[in-house]
């Protein structure tokens, strides 16, 4: 049995905390202006400019402590020193993507509000910015990250990591399979791979 499929699986969990994935740019679209202010003032709202990478860790820490808890189980896990190594890197990784959250977390929020304009009008826009300066709005919106801390929200995630670990090994072992019938019988794929510094071990 190998960890390493447990690890990328958990890192791949914790990427999708991040607002809004970065989908196909469309660079002829040009947000209004208005709109795009309101969007900003709804971001804003739910993840304040001095506070979201803090957030955002966290709610990584707390991802990442429901993966393990929900995936990371059986025999290999119950042994002192892989669970040591597992408990390790679950608490390292928040602190390593920190630099690449410093990094990317303004294109992400200026791409989220882009999205905004897009996928709500005016009035709309108006509507929800309206709600989030008053003070349940924007206790709500705040608090919208902190919610997946939530006791019943974790029992949730991790019962959903529970299901979701054996059938991604599977579906893995079976692409593993396939990319390696694939090189096996490509071997200028693997001579390509070699020189570009990937594929070493085929």
């Amino acid at each position: 049995m190998r960890v390493a499929p447990y690890a990328l699986a958990l890192v791949a969990a914790v990427q999708t905390i991040t607002p809004a994935a970065l989908a196909a740019q469309d660079e002829t679209y040009v947000a209004p202006p208005e709109e795009l202010a309101l969007a900003n003032v709804i971001i804003e709202a739910m993840y304040p400019a001095d506070k979201r990478e803090a957030m955002l860790l966290e709610l990584s820490r707390s991802i990442a402590s429901q993966y393990m808890a929900g995936a990371m189980t059986g025999p290999m896990f119950q042994e002192p020193g892989i669970r040591a190594i597992m408990d390790r890197f679950v608490a390292d990784l928040p602190d390593a993507f920190r630099p690449i959250f410093a990094k990317q977390l303004p294109r992400i929020f200026d791409a989220t509000a882009i999205a905004y304009t897009r996928e709500f009008t005016l009035e709309e826009l108006q509507d929800i910015a309206r709600f989030a300066q008053t003070p349940n709005g924007s206790r709500y919106f705040v608090n919208l990250q902190k919610l997946q801390s939530d006791p019943a929200i974790a029992a949730a995630n991790q019962a959903y990591f529970a299901e979701l670990g054996p059938l991604a090994r599977t579906m893995g072992a079976e692409v593993g399979k396939e990319v390696e019938t694939y090189l096996r019988a490509n071997p200028d794929v693997v001579e390509r791979l070699k020189k570009a510094g990937v594929g070493k071990n085929y």
